[in-house]
């Protein structure tokens, strides 16, 4: 509208092209999804959201198990406080999410929020520092960063290489063959124990 369309753009890649667009809006519109009530804490970056497991989109927080090192050497129990750092932000009430895919362990991915109006759960996480950005939030990363804010206060490893570097460990420790290995690839493909990339 108003715009001219350019003689030397075939009208038919114009269409096929807008076409495609519209198709790929619609299927994410028709695949979108919302979740809402009393969230239940797995971790940093999960909840428990009317009976299914939400991933917060964008934003990787540490495991459970993970720590960070303070400037004395001393570990601190960076996951736990992340999940702890959630569970206020969340203060116990409801908490509503919208996605519209699932990560490679079914889990459905969501922006959620505790309101309406409020930022994101995902974006306060990355913004105190208790997670990293995991493909959205890259500024709110770098601010918190700058301002040593959360986990940024201390060392660590991104979740994601921590993960990673549990994985190898896990592989060099379990049989490639028998039950061990059995047992291995069943905990793969469930994503029971925690989720490795």
């Amino acid at each position: 509208v108003g715009a001219a369309l350019d003689s030397r753009v075939p009208v038919q890649f114009v269409f096929e092209a807008s076409t495609v667009a519209g198709l790929a809006a619609l299927l994410q519109t028709w695949n979108s999804r919302d979740l809402s009530g009393v969230a239940r804490i797995v971790d940093g970056d999960t909840l428990i959201v009317a009976g299914e497991r939400v991933r917060l989109r964008g934003i990787d927080a540490p495991e459970m198990g993970q720590s960070c090192t303070d400037g004395e050497g001393a570990e601190r129990p960076c996951g736990r406080l992340a999940a702890r750092h959630l569970a206020m932000l969340i203060d116990g009430g409801e908490v509503g999410c919208a996605g519209h895919d699932a990560d490679r362990f079914g889990r459905f991915l969501g922006i959620c929020r505790t309101g309406a109006g409020r930022s994101s759960l995902n974006a306060a996480m990355v913004q105190d520092g208790w997670a990293v950005a995991y493909g959205d939030h890259d500024g709110l990363e770098r601010a918190a960063r700058a301002e040593r804010r959360g986990m940024w206060a201390w060392r660590f490893e991104r979740p994601a290489d921590w993960r990673r570097q549990r994985a190898a460990l896990d592989e060099k420790a379990v049989p490639r063959a028998g039950l061990g290995a059995a047992l291995r690839r069943l905990q793969s493909w469930t994503g029971w124990g925690g989720h490795y990339e």
